[in-house]
């Protein structure tokens, strides 16, 4: 399983590492740091609920 963010939706809100920092990563201006995030075994749980904060819609699941 993965995280796909759509980067070009990113509006820098920040809520989803809110919710799962040790997942998301921002870069220096608070905009989603990486396009696709592998979802660690055990973290399904941090990725849905970065999904579920983003206000832009920008973040998806994605199974392999």
């Amino acid at each position: 399983m993965r995280v796909h963010i759509e980067l070009d939706q990113c509006e820098g809100h920040g809520l989803c590492a809110a919710t799962a920092p040790d997942l998301y990563e921002l870069d220096d201006d608070g905009y989603a740091a990486e396009a696709d995030l592998d979802v660690p075994e055990g973290m399904l749980g941090e990725a849905e609920s970065g999904v579920s904060a983003c206000p832009m819609r920008a973040i998806r699941l994605v199974t392999e």
